[in-house]
């Protein structure tokens, strides 16, 4: 880092003193008119001057920091400049106060005209940090998802890097190396400024890929000033890094399909947890359901002097989750009176509890239940039967439970369930099989879907 670099880096620190000085004197300025607080008068001159001083510096560091190059020169000139006239205008008011204040409407407008270019200046300011339109971000928005959402049916007709490379940039790199701002005079978030590198050489070296810029940087560790994503900032999973240097040592081809680039065992497993890490990302959709009056206390106190714990799914509905952890009736008992109030639950738990089969004989009573928790029970296929009368459940966990395939097909055609959790049950590898070719909505998971951590690289970097 050279000394023009260094001054501009104090930018960020000073800018904010003379904002801060130059609030407080149009505040104690508005005061003054009040005879009580006329003694300010005295010190507003000489805060002032120290404020105009220190915006000086702030235009000189600025200038300075603006030499590297990081920022989108528009929105560099568009602030400059405000911040010019800004400090001139105080300047201006330094000398011209005396004179404005035997005019109270004139003053009136000056005080208001120089909140404004400050105001002004700082929101140019915050545009170059975080971008335009950062102020007023979500604003009148309903949308819940976003146009970067990963939308792979097939990751085997994935283009790598539009689908994979491209969209782990704009999710992690763009921020700052984008339209808006390019830290190092480096832009991510197209092929050809890809192609062209920043002020450090080129990103990519097919011939020699460990000394492509992108993956040395990666591979830095995370306390050095130089690996990227910085360390403050959200950092590449492993299964993007395998698909990073796959890529790269393939030969970086920005046009092959994922299939075309044929993966080995290692970046296929890194592309399914790839797919499962973004997808899930997705907002899904705001569910709605139709309003119901509270549950009447007496209910909920005589439910939880069985043993329940009764929670409000959420602030602004009045459906109920049932936890049923420490019932100190029988279950069978404890489910019976409990769907007395069947309309208000929607989430029903009895993980780790004493549960076996006829102690279910009551849930087809919970028309309304959305989930249901069975985990880790005594149950068999059995109870199973009584869920296929729930056409409203989604959610349904029977891990380390005696369940069997054929139980757990039974509930393949309900209407609305597309999650079973099946963990740890009696099912054989062929089994699994044949219920995931089941045509259904329902989706099985088995434990192995869990995020991989891949621990081994394709490059290495000697030490030092």
């Amino acid at each position: 880092m050279n000394l023009i670099e260094l001054i501009g880096r104090f930018h960020p620190i000073l800018v904010h003193l003379p904002i801060g000085i130059f609030v407080l004197v149009i505040v104690m300025d508005g005061l003054t008119r009040f005879e009580k607080f006329a003694y300010l008068s005295t010190s507003i001159r000489l805060i002032l001057g120290i404020g105009i001083l220190s915006a000086i510096l702030s235009l000189v560091t600025g200038y300075t920091l603006s030499l590297e190059g990081s920022n989108n020169q528009d929105l560099v000139n568009n602030h400059q400049w405000t911040a010019i006239g800004t400090t001139a205008l105080f300047t201006a008011y330094f000398f011209l106060r005396k004179k404005l204040m035997a005019k109270r409407l004139a003053h009136t407008y000056t005080l208001l005209l120089l909140l404004t270019m400050l105001a002004w200046t700082g929101h140019q300011g915050g545009s170059l940090t975080h971008g335009e339109g950062f102020l007023t971000e979500g604003i009148g928005e309903t949308q819940t998802t976003t146009e970067t959402q990963l939308n792979i049916k097939d990751i085997n007709q994935a283009v790598v890097y539009k689908d994979l490379v491209q969209y782990t940039l704009n999710q992690k790199c763009v921020q700052c190396h984008g339209s808006e701002k390019q830290k190092g005079k480096l832009r991510l978030d197209d092929i050809g400024w890809i192609k062209a590198g920043g002020k450090n050489g080129n990103l990519i070296n097919t011939l020699n890929p460990a000394n492509g810029e992108l993956i040395k940087r990666i591979l830095l560790d995370d306390i050095d000033e130089h690996h990227m994503p910085p360390k403050e900032k959200t950092q590449l999973t492993a299964a993007e890094l395998v698909i990073f240097q796959w890529w790269i040592n393939a030969g970086a081809s920005f046009d092959k399909s994922v299939a075309a680039m044929t993966p080995d065992a290692k970046v296929i497993k890194a592309l399914a947890s790839f797919k499962e890490e973004n997808q899930k990302q997705v907002k899904a959709p705001i569910k709605t359901r139709e309003p119901i009056e509270p549950l009447d206390e007496k209910r909920q106190e005589k439910l939880e002097k069985m043993g329940w714990v009764v929670s409000q799914v959420a602030s602004d509905d009045n459906h109920i989750r049932l936890t049923g952890y420490n019932i100190e009736i029988s279950l069978k008992e404890a489910l019976a009176l409990a769907a007395e109030n069947s309309e208000h639950v929607i989430e029903l738990k009895l993980s780790f509890s004493a549960l076996q089969d006829n102690d279910l004989n009551n849930l087809s009573k919970f028309k309304n239940l959305e989930k249901l928790w069975l985990d880790h029970t005594g149950i068999a296929d059995n109870a199973l039967k009584q869920v296929t009368a729930l056409n409203n459940i989604e959610y349904l966990n029977i891990v380390g439970t005696k369940a069997t395939a054929s139980g757990i097909k039974n509930l393949m055609n309900l209407p609305k369930l597309n999650m079973i959790y099946v963990q740890g049950t009696k099912i054989t590898a062929e089994e699994r099989l044949a219920l995931e070719s089941t045509k259904s909505n329902a989706k099985l998971y088995f434990g192995d879907s869990m995020k991989s951590v891949i621990t081994d690289t394709l490059f290495t970097k000697k030490a030092e």
